[in-house]
This record gives C-alpha cells, structure tokens and sequence, in this order.
C-alpha cells in the first residue's frame, strides 16, 4: 500500500489529504488532499428526517483464480484529477504520485487487506523484547532470495540497514517514524536485525517494520536527496525492488508503469508468498498487467467525463455521486464496492480566540446542517461523520468496543444540527441560550440546545466543563452581520467584545475550495455561514487554490477554519496520534506539521490519552485506550467531522475482471492489492 507522505491531490467524495500507511502507521503516509467530487443543485436548504447514514457491510469478494488461469498482457488505463508532484519518494506528497511509486517499492511487512493482519513480505518474522521497557527491542528476519533491484543489481542486506539509517540521518518531511527508533544494526543474535526504539511504540510491528521503503544504497548515497530526482538520474525511473518501474514521468499530462516480467515469473517473488496462495479473497501470481498508463485531467469534471466517454479504464477515488446511477445502468462500466479509509472534516485553528474554546466549536457544529450535505448534495453516497475514525476501520471505533450500534447510536449523534421542525433555519435561540449558559457537552448526560446525549460511551469528559469566556448578545455592530444575506438581529459578545474586536478587526474566516472546483461544499459552506450569522455569529468565506491553503493550513498556521480529510488512516487508531497530539502541532512555520489546529496545545489536549494509547501493545487493551481518546477528540472538536464516503472505484467492467470488492479505499489505501489482481477478461483461459 502507499506509504505515508504529505500533502496535495484530489478525490472524489471528499478531500481526501495525507494519506496514512496501509501497515497501520502511526503517523500518516500523508499523501494528496482531493476534492469532493461535487454535483450541481439547485436546492438550498436541508430537510428534517435524516436520510440514509448507514451503510451495509459485506465481505470481500471471493477468489477461485490461479495463476495459472490468466495470461499476462493489457495495459489499464488509469485517469487523475491533478499531477503528481514527485518521483521521489522522499519528497512526494501527491496521492498521484503514490499510485505511482507504489509498484516501485517494497516494504518490510504487508497488511491483510481484509483483515488488517501484519504479514511477511521483505521481513518474514519478528519479535519484541523489553517491550515493557522504555527503549524497547525488535528483532526481525529478512527473505534470502526473490529481490533484486529493479535496475538488475543484487538486493544486499546493508539495503536494508541504509534505508534505516537513512530515516535517522535525514529525517524526511514525509516520513515520521524516524521519531519511534534510534538505531538499527545487524543483529548479535539468531535474529538478523536489531532496531532499538526510542520509545514505546504499540504497534511496533505495523509501524517499525512497514513503514520505512527499501531504497538501494547504491543510488541513495551520497546524493541531496532533496534534490534528486530519480526519473532523470536513471534510465527507467526510480530504483526498487517491487513489481513496476515507473518509466515515463511527465507530470503535467502523463506517467507509466510497466510490470517486471522477471519479478512476477521468480520463484521466490513476494507475489507468491503463502499468506497470499491461501488467501480467499486474493489472486496470487500477479499483476497479470503489462503496465499502467497514468493520464492527468487537470480537474474531477473532464476526470469523470474522460471515464464516461471510454478514455480511461478507472480513475482515482470514488466516482461523482450525481454520475453514480448513470454508471450503475451501464452495460460496460462498473463500480467496485469499497469503503472509505478515512474522513472529510471541517479544522478549526485552535490557537486563535475564541476558536480555542471548545463551547464555541460545538457552537458553530450544531448550525452545520448535516442533512442538507448527506441527503440533498451527496445524495447519501456519503455517511455523516462523527469520530475521526472511518467505520471502515470500525475496530477501535467507541461503539465496536462497548457494544454500541456503529455510526447510529445516539452517543455519536452529539453534535447534530439544530434545526426547526419542519424548516431549512436553525434553532437561533437554543444555540444562542448554549452559549449564555456557559454551556458544553463535556461528555455527561443531557440536554445540549434541545438535544438529548446520553452520555460517552467509554465516560471520557470533555477538556472544559464550561465555556472558556463570557458569551452575550447585543445590537449589531460588525460589517459582516449588517450585510449579511439573512436577517441578523443580535450580535455575539465574547467577554463584551464582538468577535472582529477579538480577532485583528475581522470576521471568522472559513476558507472553501473554489466553488468552480467544488460547488457543492460551496453550497453546504455558504448556508453554514448564513446559520452562524442568524445566530449572531461574524463569518465569512474565502475561495482559496488546494496548494495555496494547505499551506496556510499546514506550514504557516494562517487560518481559521478550513476543509480537509485524511484517507488511508490507521486502523488501529494510531492516525489520531498524529492529527491531534501536541508532539505533532509544530509550531515552526516552514516545517509541516500534521497537527494542523494546535489542538494539544490550546482549544483542549487528549495528549495523555493519546500517549499511553500509543505504547501500549496489547491490542485489547491498546483498542480501548484509542477509543476513549477518540471520544474525548469528539467533544473537543478540534475537527467537525463531515463525512465519510460510501465508495464507489469506477472501472471499465467489460474489459477488466479481477476487482477484489469490499475492501478498505480500493483505489489507493490498497491499490497494491488491485493492480495484482486486475486482469484482462480476454486472456482468461477457458
């Protein structure tokens, strides 16, 4: 699966940012953001029943195929919203690029795609020592034969010690799992490599042993790897030991990969691992492709039409929602059933008055109509979101661990929008006696503006128990509110000040992707805006570019509310780690920081949840602990969760069979286990 890497990208149902290692990281393989995907509506306002929000799971699809079953030839063809932004795997942060390098590369261990097992590839076993200890220790194995670089040199075993080695020695921007050790060597024992850690780290096996990509020594060193680029310093592109190579790079229209016949035909090829041959859901043998040919459209809408129109084979992400039906009556074309591996969410800065307060936060949640998003724009191809975890990744979720009913019980429904009975406008009274009050669902049993909570599931509170300022209500004073669109007939004091008196003379500003790009969150954004501004609430929106915001977002903290989401998360719940323990935050602007809201270190802190979540090995116990972090996060509301995709990956049907269906984020979390499965339907033997 792609690894963990920054920012830039675009998906369909959602934006999809730093993409996260299918090993279950513990940091994310942060990889390209994206887009939702919108379709045009003429609707303006939301309804009061609640739509479809659940959706039904299945087991993965089955496999009856050998290899010996398929010849091998064909070439898919495979569309993108934006370019890729690097060949090299130290520097990438595009989804785009991901899909690409992906082939390139191996990895210590695998993940189960059905099960989230850690499995052998390049390490075939392993263990932990001292695990109670502070600086724990892992041993591990690796395979004797079955790799060489694609380049034809010999895989060494001092590949394995440099690739290591050279997380510790640069620390790249991409990667964070520098951080969890502190050295590596080949081991004094019947083991043949030592790791210390420096740390504990409870998911030591995914994390230590899958995410760190095995690069050649022989191209690495020595070089400015900041400046090297791969695909001009050799012949065919970038040096692994996996099944492709990447051997055209043009960002802007183009890239290919060609599959190693040589890697697929060895004996000892991680393609033909055991775990694999008796897996049921899973086609060993391959990829049975010649090749992925990549093409950029610059933009989801001539995205989606390219793949009407028979111009590529799939896309990245999920398909539109308003193109679903018209695909589903297609006799050539197909949907492969997923689920989303992470989340769309709105971020608040919370370093910046009042937005460091969490009573405001929930404030300004219960006025996001959750319905008019799911039901009228998405047409319920998305699922409200709650916890900042995908139901896809259930195991660790609140309701999995105490018995609740995932996605809809009524203790992961705290936050949902207060609207009048019968009408599209809020509960303007109920929010504004939620704040007089000093109110804030800290988590105990109540009723929050005229909705009733029962109460955490694992009994967490929240980081505040009363709002952190004064709030009141008086006359209109700010621009914002007087030219407003709707009617606003009282202005919010916080400790007697208007919010533009608190905040340099401005309204809260709530970026948007362009509405060109993006109409429907446009949409859902501009009535969020009007509902605070009922409520006396400044606000406004500025469209800003992806690459433009997520800097300001992720660099240079210059923000105050934005849209975002994560794919390809943990699930193992140690994505949350990154995301929201002030260890991430950063408060360097030049340097990236994953925390993006300063969450940790104002506007509430779960970092003594998160912490002793994160070294514990015991996956019960570990499960748990992430669970209770993960409702405290909820109350907090450094994120308002808005959704999570119901995916659909669309593929050329009639000429492509192999689809492994029902599996986590088809088209990139395991879009390793895709491109070894995809076959052409006319080199089936009879």
């Amino acid at each position: 699966m792609p690894r963990r890497r920054n920012p830039s990208g675009a998906d369909d149902t959602r934006r999809n940012f730093l993409k996260a290692s299918g090993a279950g990281a513990v940091a994310l393989s942060l990889a390209g953001c994206s887009s939702n995907g919108d379709k045009e509506t003429t609707d303006d306002g939301g309804t009061e029943d609640g739509g479809d929000t659940t959706e039904t799971t299945q087991a993965p699809s089955k496999n009856s195929l050998s290899p010996d079953d398929i010849e091998p030839g064909g070439t898919l063809r495979y569309g993108m919203a934006e370019a890729p932004d690097s060949p090299n795997i130290m520097l990438s942060g595009s989804v785009y690029s991901a899909v690409a390098l992906s082939p390139v590369y191996d990895y210590g261990i695998e993940q189960d795609p059905v099960t989230f097992e850690v499995k052998p590839s390049v390490f075939t076993d392993w263990t932990i020592k001292n695990a109670d200890k502070e600086k724990p220790d892992v041993y591990f194995n690796a395979r004797k034969d079955g790799l060489e670089w694609n380049d034809g040199e010999k895989f060494k075993t001092e590949d394995i010690l440099y690739s290591y080695q050279f997380q510790l020695d640069n620390e790249p921007g991409q990667f964070s799992i520098w951080n969890d050790y502190e050295m590596i060597e080949e081991a004094k024992n019947d083991w043949d490599f030592h790791v210390k850690l420096s740390r504990q780290v409870g998911t030591w096996d995914a994390d230590i042993l899958g995410d760190p990509p095995l690069i050649p020594k022989h191209k690495w060193e020595g070089v400015d790897y900041k400046n090297y680029d791969p695909t001009k310093e050799n012949e065919e592109g970038p040096v692994g030991t996996g099944p492709g190579k990447l051997v055209q790079w043009n960002p802007d229209t183009s890239m290919q990969i060609k599959f190693r016949r040589d890697y697929i035909e060895n004996t000892y090829a991680l393609n033909k691992l055991d775990w694999k041959k008796e897996h049921d859901s899973l086609i060993h043998g391959g990829p049975f492709l010649d090749g992925v040919n990549f093409k950029v459209y610059g933009g989801t809408s001539p995205l989606t039409q390219a793949f009407l129109n028979g111009k590529v084979d799939t896309h990245y992400g999920s398909l539109q929602t308003s193109k679903i039906s018209k695909v589903e009556k297609s006799d050539d074309k197909g949907l492969v059933k997923g689920y989303d591996s992470g989340f769309s969410y709105y971020g608040f800065n919370c370093r910046r008055a009042p937005l460091d307060d969490v009573a405001l936060r929930q404030a300004m949640s219960f006025l996001y109509d959750d319905v008019f998003w799911v039901k009228t724009l998405k047409g319920t191809y998305v699922i409200k979101g709650d916890y900042a975890q995908s139901p896809g990744y259930k195991g660790v979720r609140p309701e999995t661990i105490y018995g609740g009913d995932l996605l809809t019980d009524p203790r992961t429904n705290a936050f949902d929008f207060r609207g009048k009975k019968g009408s599209k406008q809020p509960k303007v009274a109920e929010v504004r006696k939620f704040l007089k009050d000093g109110t804030v669902v800290d988590g105990s049993k109540g009723t929050y503006a005229g909705k009733d909570f029962p109460g955490t599931f694992s009994g967490v509170k929240a980081s505040q128990s009363k709002a952190k300022y004064k709030y009141t209500f008086g006359s209109v004073k700010s621009d914002n509110l007087k030219n407003a669109k709707v009617e606003v007939d009282k202005e919010i004091r916080v400790d007697g000040k208007t919010i533009p008196e608190m905040m340099d003379g401005d309204a809260i500003n709530l970026f948007i992707d362009p509405p060109s790009e993006q109409p429907q969150e446009a949409k859902a954004i501009e009535q969020w805006k009007k509902n605070m501004q009922r409520v006396g609430i400044p606000v406004k929106t500025e469209p800003v570019a992806f690459n433009t915001m997520s800097g300001k977002v992720y660099e240079t903290e210059e923000f105050d509310v934005y849209p975002m989401g994560w794919g390809g998360t943990s699930p193992y719940g140690t994505s949350l780690y990154s995301f929201f323990h002030s260890e991430n935050a950063g408060e360097d602007t030049e340097k990236f920081a994953y925390n993006s809201t300063g969450y940790g270190i104002s506007g509430g802190s779960a970092d003594k949840l998160l912490s002793e979540a994160y070294k514990e090995t015991d996956p019960e116990k570990r499960s748990k602990k992430y669970a209770k972090a993960m409702e405290r996060i909820y109350l907090d509301m450094p994120y308002m969760l808005r959704d999570y995709a119901k995916y659909r990956w669309p593929v050329n049907s009639a000429k492509f069979d192999g689809f492994v269906e029902n599996i986590v984020d088809p088209g990139y979390a395991n879009w390793d286990t895709e491109y070894s499965s995809i076959f052409l339907k006319e080199n089936l033997k009879k």
